[in-house]
């Protein structure tokens, strides 16, 4: 299961750059990534919903979405916000890669 870091070279590596008045939070490493709020508005853009769920057998968290193009989607995570971060990276491959037109 992949963490925070790699969650953020994730992000950077799919050409996600913050922008001027972006949510955004500080890693300790310097990186900046998008808050919980700002990744909820994102889905919400494309009338997707995020279900996040702890697992209550281990320390994984779920985030389960419906795509417009791809259909149902999840990620795992160590932590909510990690796991936030994966979803919001393919959200943004997602959008980048093959904008919709709503």
């Amino acid at each position: 299961m992949p963490d925070l870091d790699f969650a953020l070279d994730g992000l950077y590596a799919c050409g996600w750059w913050p922008k001027d008045g972006d949510q955004c939070l500080q890693h300790t490493d310097g990186r900046w990534y998008p808050g919980e709020s700002m990744i909820l508005d994102s889905f919400a853009e494309l009338f997707a919903v995020p279900d996040i769920r702890k697992s209550p057998s281990s320390i994984a968290v779920e985030v389960v979405w419906r795509s417009p193009r791809r259909g149902r989607q999840s990620v795992l995570g160590r932590s909510r916000e990690e796991a936030l971060i994966l979803a919001f990276t393919s959200l943004y491959l997602e959008i980048h890669a093959f904008p919709v037109h709503l």
